[in-house]
Protein backbone atom coordinates (compact mmCIF):
# COMPACT_ATOMS: atom_id res chain seq x y z
CA UNK A 1 0.00 0.00 0.00
CA UNK A 2 3.38 2.26 0.60
CA UNK A 3 3.64 2.32 -3.25
CA UNK A 4 0.30 3.27 -3.74
CA UNK A 5 -0.01 5.89 -1.33
CA UNK A 6 2.95 7.63 -2.88
CA UNK A 7 1.42 7.41 -6.63
CA UNK A 8 -1.80 8.47 -4.83
CA UNK A 9 -0.01 11.79 -3.02
CA UNK A 10 1.62 12.65 -6.73
CA UNK A 11 -1.88 12.59 -8.12
CA UNK A 12 -3.24 15.20 -5.25
CA UNK A 13 0.26 17.36 -5.74
CA UNK A 14 -0.93 17.21 -9.47
CA UNK A 15 -4.25 18.23 -9.30
CA UNK A 16 -3.26 20.81 -6.88
CA UNK A 17 -0.45 22.30 -9.63
CA UNK A 18 -3.13 22.13 -12.34
CA UNK A 19 -5.77 23.91 -10.33
CA UNK A 20 -3.64 26.58 -9.55
CA UNK A 21 -2.82 27.17 -12.83
CA UNK A 22 -6.20 27.19 -13.76
CA UNK A 23 -8.23 28.68 -10.96
CA UNK A 24 -10.95 29.57 -13.10
CA UNK A 25 -11.92 26.59 -14.39
CA UNK A 26 -11.44 23.97 -11.18
CA UNK A 27 -11.24 25.26 -6.85
CA UNK A 28 -9.05 23.54 -5.13
CA UNK A 29 -10.44 20.14 -3.43
CA UNK A 30 -9.20 16.79 -1.96
CA UNK A 31 -9.10 13.81 -4.16
CA UNK A 32 -11.03 10.29 -2.64
CA UNK A 33 -11.93 8.10 -4.48
CA UNK A 34 -15.84 8.02 -5.49
CA UNK A 35 -16.16 11.64 -3.80
CA UNK A 36 -17.31 14.25 -6.53
CA UNK A 37 -15.46 16.98 -7.45
CA UNK A 38 -17.35 19.96 -9.30
CA UNK A 39 -14.96 23.13 -11.39
CA UNK A 40 -15.97 26.39 -10.56
CA UNK A 41 -18.80 26.31 -13.09
CA UNK A 42 -20.62 23.85 -11.27
CA UNK A 43 -21.50 22.32 -14.81
CA UNK A 44 -18.82 19.27 -14.77
CA UNK A 45 -18.50 16.58 -12.32
CA UNK A 46 -15.00 14.24 -12.02
CA UNK A 47 -15.54 11.31 -9.34
CA UNK A 48 -12.12 10.11 -9.39
CA UNK A 49 -11.10 6.41 -9.14
CA UNK A 50 -8.29 3.76 -8.94
CA UNK A 51 -9.02 1.16 -11.33
CA UNK A 52 -7.38 1.48 -14.98
CA UNK A 53 -11.08 2.63 -16.36
CA UNK A 54 -12.17 6.00 -16.97
CA UNK A 55 -15.82 6.73 -18.16
CA UNK A 56 -17.21 9.71 -19.72
CA UNK A 57 -20.85 11.11 -19.80
CA UNK A 58 -21.17 13.64 -22.35
CA UNK A 59 -25.09 13.88 -22.52
CA UNK A 60 -26.58 12.94 -19.90
CA UNK A 61 -27.25 16.44 -17.95
CA UNK A 62 -30.43 18.15 -16.98
CA UNK A 63 -29.67 21.66 -16.49
CA UNK A 64 -31.03 24.48 -18.53
CA UNK A 65 -29.81 27.81 -16.58
CA UNK A 66 -30.93 30.81 -17.87
CA UNK A 67 -28.07 32.69 -18.00
CA UNK A 68 -26.54 30.54 -20.60
CA UNK A 69 -28.24 30.65 -23.99
CA UNK A 70 -28.87 27.65 -26.26
CA UNK A 71 -26.51 26.95 -28.53
CA UNK A 72 -27.59 27.97 -32.06
CA UNK A 73 -24.97 26.05 -34.64
CA UNK A 74 -25.14 24.77 -37.94
CA UNK A 75 -25.79 20.87 -37.52
CA UNK A 76 -25.95 21.16 -33.65
CA UNK A 77 -27.86 18.43 -31.81
CA UNK A 78 -29.79 19.12 -28.92
CA UNK A 79 -31.78 15.73 -27.63
CA UNK A 80 -29.80 14.60 -24.66
CA UNK A 81 -28.98 11.10 -24.13
CA UNK A 82 -31.76 10.03 -21.80
CA UNK A 83 -30.72 8.14 -18.35
CA UNK A 84 -27.08 7.84 -19.19
CA UNK A 85 -26.12 9.90 -16.11
CA UNK A 86 -27.92 7.32 -13.98
CA UNK A 87 -26.59 4.55 -16.01
CA UNK A 88 -22.60 5.78 -15.62
CA UNK A 89 -23.72 6.17 -11.33
CA UNK A 90 -25.11 2.11 -11.39
CA UNK A 91 -22.27 1.33 -13.00
CA UNK A 92 -19.80 3.04 -10.45
CA UNK A 93 -21.98 1.11 -7.92
CA UNK A 94 -21.53 -2.35 -9.32
CA UNK A 95 -17.87 -1.56 -9.76
CA UNK A 96 -17.53 -1.40 -5.96
CA UNK A 97 -20.10 -4.04 -5.07
CA UNK A 98 -17.39 -5.96 -7.49
CA UNK A 99 -13.95 -4.97 -6.97
CA UNK A 100 -14.45 -2.61 -4.19
CA UNK A 101 -12.53 -0.07 -6.19
CA UNK A 102 -13.55 3.18 -8.63
CA UNK A 103 -13.89 3.80 -11.77
CA UNK A 104 -13.01 6.92 -12.73
CA UNK A 105 -16.09 9.12 -14.19
CA UNK A 106 -16.37 12.42 -15.90
CA UNK A 107 -20.04 14.08 -16.00
CA UNK A 108 -21.23 16.63 -18.21
CA UNK A 109 -24.14 18.18 -15.89
CA UNK A 110 -25.29 20.79 -18.63
CA UNK A 111 -28.09 19.45 -20.86
CA UNK A 112 -26.82 19.17 -24.76
CA UNK A 113 -28.90 22.52 -26.12
CA UNK A 114 -26.14 24.27 -23.22
CA UNK A 115 -23.18 21.87 -23.62
CA UNK A 116 -22.46 19.31 -26.09
CA UNK A 117 -18.76 17.94 -24.64
CA UNK A 118 -18.68 15.50 -27.52
CA UNK A 119 -17.72 18.09 -30.13
CA UNK A 120 -14.62 20.28 -30.55
CA UNK A 121 -15.02 23.58 -28.62
CA UNK A 122 -16.47 26.10 -31.55
CA UNK A 123 -19.60 23.46 -31.40
CA UNK A 124 -19.62 22.29 -28.29
CA UNK A 125 -19.65 26.03 -26.60
CA UNK A 126 -21.02 28.18 -29.27
CA UNK A 127 -18.81 30.85 -28.00
CA UNK A 128 -20.48 31.05 -24.72
CA UNK A 129 -17.42 31.82 -22.08
CA UNK A 130 -19.09 29.94 -19.06
CA UNK A 131 -19.84 26.27 -21.46
CA UNK A 132 -15.75 27.22 -22.93
CA UNK A 133 -14.76 27.01 -19.40
CA UNK A 134 -16.59 23.99 -18.69
CA UNK A 135 -15.32 22.48 -22.28
CA UNK A 136 -11.92 22.74 -20.78
CA UNK A 137 -12.57 21.60 -17.54
CA UNK A 138 -14.59 18.68 -18.84
CA UNK A 139 -11.05 17.73 -21.12
CA UNK A 140 -8.97 18.63 -18.26
CA UNK A 141 -10.78 16.11 -15.38
CA UNK A 142 -10.69 12.98 -18.39
CA UNK A 143 -6.73 14.28 -19.18
CA UNK A 144 -5.99 13.75 -15.09
CA UNK A 145 -7.83 10.68 -14.88
CA UNK A 146 -5.59 8.98 -17.89
CA UNK A 147 -2.69 10.41 -16.68
CA UNK A 148 -3.14 8.82 -13.23
CA UNK A 149 -4.47 5.10 -14.89
CA UNK A 150 -1.35 5.73 -16.74
CA UNK A 151 0.69 6.30 -13.04
CA UNK A 152 -1.05 3.43 -11.77
CA UNK A 153 -1.29 0.84 -14.68
CA UNK A 154 0.99 1.69 -17.49
CA UNK A 155 -2.02 1.77 -19.55
CA UNK A 156 -6.09 1.34 -19.43
CA UNK A 157 -9.14 2.07 -21.09
CA UNK A 158 -11.79 5.06 -22.03
CA UNK A 159 -15.69 4.57 -22.15
CA UNK A 160 -17.45 7.21 -23.82
CA UNK A 161 -20.94 6.47 -22.24
CA UNK A 162 -23.89 7.02 -25.26
CA UNK A 163 -27.53 6.62 -26.11
CA UNK A 164 -29.13 6.24 -29.36
CA UNK A 165 -32.78 5.93 -30.79
CA UNK A 166 -31.77 3.34 -33.67
CA UNK A 167 -34.51 0.95 -34.57
CA UNK A 168 -32.41 -2.13 -33.59
CA UNK A 169 -32.31 -2.66 -29.82
CA UNK A 170 -28.77 -3.78 -29.40
CA UNK A 171 -25.49 -1.80 -28.13
CA UNK A 172 -23.05 -0.04 -30.81
CA UNK A 173 -19.84 -0.24 -30.11
CA UNK A 174 -17.69 2.35 -31.93
CA UNK A 175 -13.84 1.87 -32.45
CA UNK A 176 -13.52 5.57 -34.62
CA UNK A 177 -14.49 2.83 -37.46
CA UNK A 178 -17.39 3.15 -40.05
CA UNK A 179 -20.23 1.15 -41.06
CA UNK A 180 -18.59 0.29 -44.12
CA UNK A 181 -14.90 -0.15 -42.75
CA UNK A 182 -16.44 -2.81 -40.16
CA UNK A 183 -18.00 -5.01 -43.22
CA UNK A 184 -14.56 -5.48 -44.28
CA UNK A 185 -13.17 -9.18 -43.99
CA UNK A 186 -10.90 -9.94 -41.30
CA UNK A 187 -8.02 -9.79 -43.07
CA UNK A 188 -8.88 -6.07 -44.16
CA UNK A 189 -9.32 -5.16 -41.12
CA UNK A 190 -5.67 -6.41 -39.98
CA UNK A 191 -4.30 -4.01 -42.19
CA UNK A 192 -1.88 -1.08 -40.48
CA UNK A 193 -4.13 1.15 -42.41
CA UNK A 194 -7.44 0.48 -40.59
CA UNK A 195 -5.37 -0.10 -37.19
CA UNK A 196 -4.23 3.14 -37.27
CA UNK A 197 -7.52 4.45 -37.44
CA UNK A 198 -8.61 2.60 -34.61
CA UNK A 199 -9.55 3.41 -30.94
CA UNK A 200 -7.53 0.75 -29.53
CA UNK A 201 -4.79 0.80 -31.69
CA UNK A 202 -2.04 0.48 -28.85
CA UNK A 203 -4.07 -2.80 -27.63
CA UNK A 204 -3.63 -4.44 -30.97
CA UNK A 205 -0.26 -4.14 -30.56
CA UNK A 206 -0.60 -5.26 -26.95
CA UNK A 207 -2.77 -7.40 -25.53
CA UNK A 208 -2.42 -10.64 -23.54
CA UNK A 209 -3.33 -13.15 -26.26
CA UNK A 210 -1.78 -11.44 -28.91
CA UNK A 211 -4.60 -11.15 -31.00
CA UNK A 212 -5.50 -9.59 -34.09
CA UNK A 213 -7.35 -6.50 -34.43
CA UNK A 214 -10.44 -7.76 -36.17
CA UNK A 215 -10.92 -10.39 -32.83
CA UNK A 216 -10.77 -7.82 -30.75
CA UNK A 217 -13.42 -6.01 -32.42
CA UNK A 218 -15.56 -9.44 -32.82
CA UNK A 219 -14.27 -12.15 -32.06
CA UNK A 220 -14.89 -14.70 -29.31
CA UNK A 221 -13.19 -12.05 -26.32
CA UNK A 222 -14.28 -8.85 -27.80
CA UNK A 223 -16.19 -6.48 -25.63
CA UNK A 224 -19.25 -6.66 -27.63
CA UNK A 225 -19.33 -10.64 -27.53
CA UNK A 226 -18.99 -10.47 -23.66
CA UNK A 227 -21.79 -8.46 -23.50
CA UNK A 228 -23.82 -10.81 -25.62
CA UNK A 229 -22.94 -13.79 -23.54
CA UNK A 230 -24.10 -11.78 -20.60
CA UNK A 231 -27.78 -11.17 -22.75
CA UNK A 232 -27.35 -7.82 -24.27
CA UNK A 233 -27.42 -7.92 -28.45
CA UNK A 234 -24.10 -5.62 -29.01
CA UNK A 235 -22.39 -4.92 -32.26
CA UNK A 236 -20.03 -5.30 -33.67
CA UNK A 237 -19.41 -8.82 -31.67
CA UNK A 238 -19.09 -12.59 -32.92
CA UNK A 239 -22.53 -12.63 -33.02
CA UNK A 240 -23.37 -9.51 -34.84
CA UNK A 241 -19.92 -8.56 -36.45
CA UNK A 242 -21.33 -5.27 -38.80
CA UNK A 243 -24.19 -3.51 -39.15
CA UNK A 244 -25.54 -5.08 -42.36
CA UNK A 245 -26.45 -2.78 -45.63
CA UNK A 246 -27.30 0.58 -44.04
CA UNK A 247 -28.49 0.15 -40.68
CA UNK A 248 -27.72 3.05 -38.43
CA UNK A 249 -24.35 2.92 -36.58
CA UNK A 250 -22.06 5.16 -34.64
CA UNK A 251 -18.66 4.65 -34.69
CA UNK A 252 -16.92 6.40 -32.06
CA UNK A 253 -17.24 10.55 -31.88
CA UNK A 254 -15.20 13.52 -30.66
CA UNK A 255 -14.24 12.35 -27.47
CA UNK A 256 -13.33 8.76 -28.49
CA UNK A 257 -11.32 10.06 -31.28
CA UNK A 258 -9.17 12.58 -28.50
CA UNK A 259 -8.99 10.22 -25.53
CA UNK A 260 -7.91 6.94 -27.09
CA UNK A 261 -5.02 5.50 -28.60
CA UNK A 262 -6.17 6.37 -31.94
CA UNK A 263 -3.48 8.97 -31.88
CA UNK A 264 -0.86 7.28 -29.67
CA UNK A 265 -0.28 6.65 -25.90
CA UNK A 266 -1.49 3.58 -23.43
CA UNK A 267 -5.30 4.75 -23.19
CA UNK A 268 -7.38 2.52 -25.51
CA UNK A 269 -11.13 4.10 -26.43
CA UNK A 270 -14.48 2.72 -26.79
CA UNK A 271 -17.79 4.27 -27.69
CA UNK A 272 -20.48 2.91 -26.23
CA UNK A 273 -23.97 3.53 -27.48
CA UNK A 274 -27.12 2.18 -25.00
CA UNK A 275 -30.42 1.54 -26.92
CA UNK A 276 -33.67 2.68 -25.33
CA UNK A 277 -34.71 -0.51 -24.27
CA UNK A 278 -31.43 -0.86 -21.64
CA UNK A 279 -31.63 2.81 -20.38
CA UNK A 280 -35.62 3.23 -20.11
CA UNK A 281 -36.71 0.89 -17.58
CA UNK A 282 -35.36 1.06 -14.60
CA UNK A 283 -34.83 -2.87 -14.14
CA UNK A 284 -33.65 -3.51 -16.95
CA UNK A 285 -31.06 -0.26 -16.51
CA UNK A 286 -29.61 -1.76 -13.60
CA UNK A 287 -29.19 -5.16 -15.21
CA UNK A 288 -27.16 -4.13 -18.05
CA UNK A 289 -25.26 -1.76 -15.88
CA UNK A 290 -24.24 -4.81 -13.81
CA UNK A 291 -23.47 -6.72 -16.69
CA UNK A 292 -21.30 -4.06 -18.53
CA UNK A 293 -19.25 -4.10 -15.64
CA UNK A 294 -18.74 -7.58 -15.75
CA UNK A 295 -17.87 -7.52 -19.23
CA UNK A 296 -15.28 -4.68 -18.93
CA UNK A 297 -13.60 -6.55 -15.68
CA UNK A 298 -13.47 -9.51 -17.93
CA UNK A 299 -11.92 -7.70 -21.12
CA UNK A 300 -9.43 -6.20 -19.19
CA UNK A 301 -8.10 -9.54 -17.29
CA UNK A 302 -8.44 -11.23 -20.44
CA UNK A 303 -6.38 -7.96 -23.05
CA UNK A 304 -4.47 -5.74 -20.46
CA UNK A 305 -3.42 -7.75 -16.96
CA UNK A 306 -3.50 -10.98 -16.22
CA UNK A 307 -3.33 -10.63 -12.69
CA UNK A 308 -6.72 -8.20 -12.89
CA UNK A 309 -9.64 -10.05 -11.33
CA UNK A 310 -7.45 -11.48 -8.43
CA UNK A 311 -6.34 -8.01 -7.43
CA UNK A 312 -8.23 -4.89 -9.05
CA UNK A 313 -7.17 -1.57 -7.80
CA UNK A 314 -4.58 -3.71 -5.26
CA UNK A 315 -2.59 -4.56 -9.09
CA UNK A 316 -0.87 -0.94 -8.50
CA UNK A 317 0.55 -2.22 -5.40
CA UNK A 318 2.00 -5.46 -6.45
CA UNK A 319 2.99 -4.89 -10.19
CA UNK A 320 6.20 -5.79 -10.46
CA UNK A 321 8.72 -2.49 -11.13
CA UNK A 322 9.97 -4.45 -13.50
CA UNK A 323 6.49 -4.80 -15.47
CA UNK A 324 6.05 -0.97 -15.17
CA UNK A 325 7.07 1.57 -17.98
CA UNK A 326 9.96 3.44 -17.42
CA UNK A 327 10.06 6.14 -14.65
CA UNK A 328 10.83 9.50 -16.02
CA UNK A 329 10.22 12.77 -14.86
CA UNK A 330 9.93 16.30 -15.88
CA UNK A 331 12.03 18.79 -14.23
CA UNK A 332 11.77 21.33 -12.41
CA UNK A 333 7.95 20.91 -12.65
CA UNK A 334 6.23 23.83 -12.65
CA UNK A 335 8.63 25.65 -14.91
CA UNK A 336 9.06 29.16 -16.38
CA UNK A 337 12.23 29.03 -19.34
CA UNK A 338 13.40 25.45 -19.81
CA UNK A 339 12.53 22.07 -18.60
CA UNK A 340 14.59 18.74 -18.22
CA UNK A 341 14.32 15.21 -18.18
CA UNK A 342 15.72 12.95 -15.02
CA UNK A 343 16.79 9.71 -17.33
CA UNK A 344 20.43 8.69 -18.92
CA UNK A 345 18.48 7.57 -21.83
CA UNK A 346 19.20 8.92 -25.22
CA UNK A 347 17.76 9.83 -27.96
CA UNK A 348 13.48 9.89 -26.90
CA UNK A 349 11.23 11.28 -28.85
CA UNK A 350 8.17 13.94 -26.82
CA UNK A 351 5.38 14.96 -27.74
CA UNK A 352 3.89 18.21 -25.84
CA UNK A 353 -0.20 18.02 -25.58
CA UNK A 354 -1.97 21.15 -24.54
CA UNK A 355 -4.81 20.91 -22.22
CA UNK A 356 -7.01 21.13 -25.13
CA UNK A 357 -5.45 17.74 -26.09
CA UNK A 358 -3.73 19.86 -29.42
CA UNK A 359 -0.29 19.13 -30.41
CA UNK A 360 1.88 22.14 -29.48
CA UNK A 361 5.75 20.58 -30.24
CA UNK A 362 7.29 17.59 -31.28
CA UNK A 363 11.04 17.09 -31.01
CA UNK A 364 13.93 14.33 -30.73
CA UNK A 365 15.40 14.88 -27.14
CA UNK A 366 19.20 14.00 -26.71
CA UNK A 367 19.87 15.39 -23.39
CA UNK A 368 19.99 18.79 -22.08
CA UNK A 369 17.66 21.30 -21.04
CA UNK A 370 14.33 22.17 -23.16
CA UNK A 371 13.48 25.14 -23.91
CA UNK A 372 9.64 26.09 -23.26
CA UNK A 373 9.58 29.66 -23.29
CA UNK A 374 7.70 29.89 -26.26
CA UNK A 375 4.35 28.19 -24.45
CA UNK A 376 1.78 29.83 -22.75
CA UNK A 377 1.27 29.24 -19.15
CA UNK A 378 -0.76 26.14 -18.39
CA UNK A 379 -0.99 21.98 -18.58
CA UNK A 380 0.48 20.04 -20.68
CA UNK A 381 1.14 16.84 -21.30
CA UNK A 382 4.15 15.17 -22.56
CA UNK A 383 4.46 11.83 -24.12
CA UNK A 384 8.08 10.51 -24.05
CA UNK A 385 8.58 7.66 -26.33
CA UNK A 386 11.73 5.40 -27.13
CA UNK A 387 12.26 4.27 -30.57
CA UNK A 388 8.74 5.05 -31.37
CA UNK A 389 7.28 2.83 -28.29
CA UNK A 390 5.51 4.82 -25.54
CA UNK A 391 7.44 4.71 -22.34
CA UNK A 392 5.51 7.55 -20.00
CA UNK A 393 3.40 10.37 -20.28
CA UNK A 394 4.27 13.17 -17.84
CA UNK A 395 2.14 16.24 -16.64
CA UNK A 396 3.99 19.79 -17.10
CA UNK A 397 2.90 22.69 -15.48
CA UNK A 398 4.38 25.92 -17.05
CA UNK A 399 4.06 29.55 -15.72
Amino acid sequence: MERYFHRSMLFKCLLVLVLQTIPKLIPAQSIVPGESIFDTTGYVEYLPGNLPIVISVPHGGYLQPLDIPRRNCSGCVYNRDLFTQELARSIIDDFVATTGCYPHVIINLLHRNRFDANRSIETAADGDPTVEDAYHSYHAFIDLAKAQVETDYGRGLFLDLHGHAHTIQRVELGYRLSRSQLQQTDSQLNQATLIEESSIRTLVGDNLQALSHAELLRGSTSLGTLLEDQGFRAVPSRQDPFPIGSEAYFSGGYNTGRHSSENGGRIDGIQIECNQDIRFDETTREKFADSLTLSINEYLQLHYFDQYQSNYCGLTTQTSEESKPERITVFPNPARDQINLNTPTVPLQLTIQNHLGQKVRSLSWKGGPIDIQDLPSGFYLISIRKNKEWISTQPLIKH
